[in-house]
This record gives C-alpha cells, sequence and structure tokens, in this order.
C-alpha cells in the first residue's frame, strides 16, 4: 500500500509553509533592520553563488527520488555519491567568489567563507530526495524546523553579537544542521543497503539529464551577477532581496502538488489531479492576491528604503504566480514519464521523453530573458534612469517570458495526463480573490499607518491579512463546492489526529 497521501502531504506542506513565511519574514526583518544595504546585498549575491552549485546536487537526488517511489533502494550510495560531489561544488564556489569579489569590491573572506553551508545543504538536498520518493510530508517537518531555528540564532548572532554576515551564515549552518537530523531519522530505513557502485556510475552517466533543467536556474539567476557587474553596486541588489521577500511566498504554493510527482512514479489512476489542481489555483490566486496589496507595507516593514519598490514587488508576485504553475506542470510530465525504467534507453529517446523536452522550453525562454537584461540595463542607464527603473524592467521582463511557456505546458500536461480541468471552480475563485483583494486593498491604502517602529506596525498589517483571509475563504465556502468539502476533509483528519 502506498505511504503517499496526495492531499494530506499537500496541507501538511502548505500549512508549514505558512509558518515558514511568518518565520522567514522574521528572519527577513532581521537582516534588513541589522546589516547595512551594503551587506545585505552580500548576502543577496551569496545566495545567487550557493544557487548556482546546488545544481550539482541533482544529479543524484534527481535520479534517487524516482528510484525510492520505484521501491530501488540506493539511498546509501546516494547519500555517499552526493557528499563527494559536494566537494567539487565547493571548488567551483571559490572561483566563483574570487571572480565576483573582484567584479563588485566585496571583501573575498566574507563570501568564501559562506562555503561552509554548502556540505550541510547538499546533504539535507539528498535526504529530502530520499523522503521525497516514499514519504514525502517529512519534508516539511524538517522545513518547519529549520524555520524555527534560524529565527533565534540569527537574533543572537547577527543583531546581539553583531557579527554581520558571518552570523547570518552561522545561524543558516545549524538550521540545516537540524533539518539534516530529522530528514536522516525518516530515512533510515532507506538507508539500510550496501553500497553500489552500480547506481553512481548511472547517475553520473545520465547525470547531464537532470543538470539539463539546471541550466534554466543558472541563466535565470544570473541576472544578479550582470546586475551586479553591470551597475559595479550591490546595492541594487539589496533592493531587489528586499522586494523577492513577499514574491517569494508564493512558491509556496506549489508544496500543495508535492505528493503528485512520486505518486505519479507509482503508477495507477490519476483520479487525484482534478481536485489537485483546484486546491493548487485555489492558494496561487490567494497568496498572488495577498502580496499584491500587501507590496508596499511589507516592504516598509523590512525598512522604509526599500518601500519605493513595491512596483518590483507586484510585477514579480504575478511571475510567481505562473512560475509555480510552471513548475508543477513540469514535475507532473516527468512523473508520468517511464523512459528511465528501461536501462538500456538511448540518448535520443531521452532527448524525446518528457525529462528533457519541456526544459528545453524554459532555457529558451531564460536565454532570451539574459540576452535582452544587460541591453535593456545598459540602454536605461545611458538614459539617466535611477536604480529603481532598472529593477522594474528587470522584474518585468521576467513575467513577460514566463507567461507564454506557462501556457504552453498547461496544453501540454492537459494532453499528456488526460485530467479534466476544474475551470468552474478556478473561474470562482479568481471572482473571488478580485472582490476580496480590491476591497482590502482600498482599506489599507485609506486607514492604515505606516508607523517607523516595527511593533506597532506589523500589528496593523495583520489585522488586515487576516481580514483578506477570512473574506476570501467565506466567499468561496459559499460559491464552490470543492472549498466545502475540502474544509470538511480538514475538519475530519483534525478530529482523526487528535
Amino acid at each position: 500500500m502506498s505511504n503517499i497521501r496526495i492531499t494530506y502531504t499537500g496541507f501538511i506542506a502548505f500549512f508549514v509553509s505558512l509558518i515558514g513565511i511568518i518565520t522567514g519574514t522574521a528572519f527577513t526583518l532581521i537582516l534588513t533592520r541589522s546589516l547595512t544595504q551594503e551587506e545585505y546585498g552580500t548576502w543577496g549575491l551569496i545566495s545567487g553563488l550557493i544557487a548556482y552549485v546546488m545544481i550539482i546536487n541533482l544529479i543524484v537526488s534527481y535520479w534517487n527520488t524516482r528510484e525510492i517511489a520505484r521501491k530501488i533502494e540506493s539511498g546509501r550510495t546516494a547519500i555517499v555519491g552526493t557528499m563527494v560531489l559536494s566537494i567539487g561544488a565547493i571548488m567551483i564556489y571559490v572561483i566563483m567568489s574570487i571572480v565576483m569579489s573582484k567584479q563588485t569590491n566585496i571583501d573575498p573572506d566574507t563570501i568564501i567563507f559562506a562555503l561552509i553551508l554548502i556540505p550541510p545543504m547538499f546533504l539535507n538536498g539528498i535526504l529530502s530526495a530520499i523522503n521525497l520518493g516514499w514519504k514525502p510530508h517529512v519534508i516539511s517537518y524538517a522545513t518547519l524546523a529549520h524555520g524555527i531555528v534560524q529565527v533565534p540564532f540569527a537574533l543572537l548572532f547577527v543583531h546581539y553579537f553583531d557579527y554581520g554576515i558571518d552570523g547570518v551564515i552561522f545561524a543558516n549552518f545549524i538550521a540545516n544542521s537540524i533539518s539534516i537530523i530529522i530528514l536522516f531519522k525518516y530515512a533510515k530505513p532507506k538507508l539500510k543497503n550496501n553500497l553500489r557502485l552500480f547506481f553512481f556510475k548511472s547517475w553520473l552517466r545520465l547525470s547531464w539529464v537532470p543538470l539539463y533543467p539546471g541550466l534554466f536556474i543558472v541563466i535565470d539567476t544570473l541576472g544578479i551577477v550582470v546586475f551586479s557587474a553591470i551597475t559595479g553596486s550591490v546595492l541594487g541588489i539589496a533592493i531587489w532581496a528586499a522586494a523577492n521577500v513577499s514574491p517569494g511566498i508564493i512558491k509556496s504554493v506549489q508544496t500543495i502538488s508535492r505528493a503528485v510527482y512520486p505518486k505519479l512514479l507509482e503508477g495507477g489512476k490519476k483520479s487525484y489531479l482534478e481536485d489537485n489542481f483546484a486546491h493548487l489555483f485555489y492558494f496561487n490566486f490567494m497568496m498572488t492576491g495577498i502580496v499584491i496589496i500587501f507590496a508596499k507595507p511589507a516592504l516598509f516593514a523590512l525598512n522604509p528604503i526599500y518601500q519605493e519598490a513595491y512596483l518590483v514587488v507586484v510585477f514579480l508576485a504575478l511571475r510567481n504566480f505562473f512560475f509555480v504553475l510552471t513548475n508543477v506542470f513540469i514535475l507532473n510530465l516527468g512523473g508520468n514519464e517511464t523512459v528511465d525504467i528501461n536501462e538500456n534507453a538511448t540518448f535520443k529517446q531521452y532527448i524525446k521523453s518528457k525529462l528533457f523536452y519541456p526544459h528545453t522550453l524554459r532555457l529558451i525562454q531564460a536565454s532570451f530573458f539574459i540576452s535582452l537584461l544587460p541591453i535593456g540595463i545598459t540602454v536605461i542607464m545611458q538614459n539617466d534612469f535611477e536604480t529603481l527603473d532598472l529593477l522594474n524592467f528587470w522584474a518585468l521582463l521576467l513575467l513577460v517570458v514566463t507567461i507564454p511557456v506557462t501556457i504552453y505546458l498547461y496544453k501540454l500536461t492537459k494532453k499528456d495526463l488526460g485530467f479534466n480541468f476544474p475551470t468552474k471552480a478556478v473561474l470562482k475563485y479568481l471572482i473571488s480573490a478580485t472582490i476580496t483583494f480590491s476591497l482590502v486593498y482600498v482599506l489599507i491604502e485609506n486607514y492604515l499607518v505606516y508607523d517607523e517602529s516595527v511593533f506597532d506596525f506589523i500589528p496593523q498589517v495583520l489585522i488586515y491579512l487576516s481580514l483578506s483571509v477570512v473574506i476570501y475563504f467565506m466567499l468561496t465556502y459559499v460559491l464552490d463546492n470543492k472549498t466545502r468539502i475540502l474544509t470538511s476533509s480538514i475538519i475530519k483528519e483534525i478530529r482523526k489526529k487528535s
């Protein structure tokens, strides 16, 4: 019997992510209120560089999830193989750090010190991949612990001890370590098999498959490097990092579909897809609406110096709405693909498969983006526009290039999986969201008082935030039967656990 429960896992993941929003916001507030703008920009650059080398982790984690879901015991080999790959990732990170420190006049020692985060992040990644293949809800437990632990240690090292970027690194290292302990506990049953070099050779032989979509991540996040190199400063990156905080929470919506991928890998009926897509759109509309109407208050809470970047937040929120859908479509297509079951599958078969083709579309999208970004930045700078104009262009360009790929992948997913799209439910959610967030936006604009004291300002914001969630839920509950059924199932699950 399968351990994977779609709705149960999805809602645990989503509600944990909501708690993560609280802890993540607290963590970011500590950084933005304790670090200088240059230091915060440096942390944004470090995060971008680490994101590049973390792609190497996919060489093992990508295949290991698929194998675990199909009852192939390769967990122990995956752990050892991942840690070997982390050594290469560290070497690449050091080289990139030296190059970027020269481009931006940042102290190279600060960036290089952050390499201590790479081994625990690699280990965290592979343990998450193992658990995703058979107990995906466990990842939520580790994520919750990571967020909770990160805040007090950031407060201690960054705010009280004033360690600056080093304090941020310490806090992240400890949080990752706690997450590893939890993931390891649940992954242990999948780590009892012997080491088999066969698995590692197979992963390396097919490494081009998971690394290929990684090219999208590299190019998509290359904007940070391009912007820093052209402007010669990290001040714009500091604003960009702040503007990405609230839109980033929209990405948590895709956790609603976390269990669909391993469930598809197991095989069997796909009757759960329609309901899962309805849930996905329900929360995608809600989270995107919240981020848009609270764009200015959120930036003000981080630090009043960032509040003028609210339009950047709006563009990024809309972009992440489509980005979430794209990610889910690609995962579902990959979960329904069986080419890797055949050990003798040819290069040509992999190229034509859904493990490869959808990522080609995203790579084209990212290449188009990164080609236009430096041109646009250069032109805008020559016309004496301000940094904010550069950031608005950057965010708008990301939105524009994302939409066409999302639409095409939706059509491809619908054709491949053969599910019925919940059109009526989605339209009801859209209408409810439009009414709710238009009303709350008017209230915010007329009655919210921008007090520089975080302790006075945030309680006000929370009142309006709670109001928007309640109104949205009430409207959808009245209009939509799926919402009423979902609410009933959640209540039954809570009673069962209590």
